[in-house]
């Protein structure tokens, strides 16, 4: 049970932190030529990021919540 609960929780702070570097590349290396293109790519990259950053802290409160019901 426990072994299962941690590969859950090293799974889910994984694809957080591909998200957020996913994200960070977008916003900072990938170029567009057209103004509007590169507005959108900033649009999708902070959405992007925005999720994995709430993964992140859903991780963190199940933990904490975890840990508290011990």
């Amino acid at each position: 049970m426990i072994a299962a609960s941690n590969l859950k929780t090293a799974i889910d702070l994984l694809l957080s932190a591909l998200f957020i570097g996913i994200a960070t590349y977008v916003f900072f290396f990938a170029g567009a030529t057209d103004q509007n293109a590169r507005r959108d790519l900033v649009l999708y990259a902070s959405l992007t990021g925005a999720y994995g950053v709430w993964r992140l802290i859903r991780v963190l409160l199940a933990k904490k919540n975890q840990e508290e019901n011990v």
